[in-house]
């Protein structure tokens, strides 16, 4: 079951990509991964792990 839904906005707590924040635009069912929009077209996948919600809750 996806942890996250098709429009959240999500926060990428990666080094490369710290605070940073991004929308979930496609779920990839077979890998349990997450297609993210950065931006206006860089996209890129990441794992439910790898993710944080927007606003980050402590």
């Amino acid at each position: 079951m996806p942890t996250f839904k098709i429009g959240d906005l999500v926060q990428l707590p990666q080094k490369t990509w710290q605070n940073i924040i991004a929308v979930i635009v496609f779920y990839d069912a077979k890998h349990d991964r997450y297609l993210v929009r950065i931006g206006g077209s860089q996209q890129v996948y990441f794992t439910a792990a790898e993710l944080a919600p927007y606003p980050k809750t402590k």
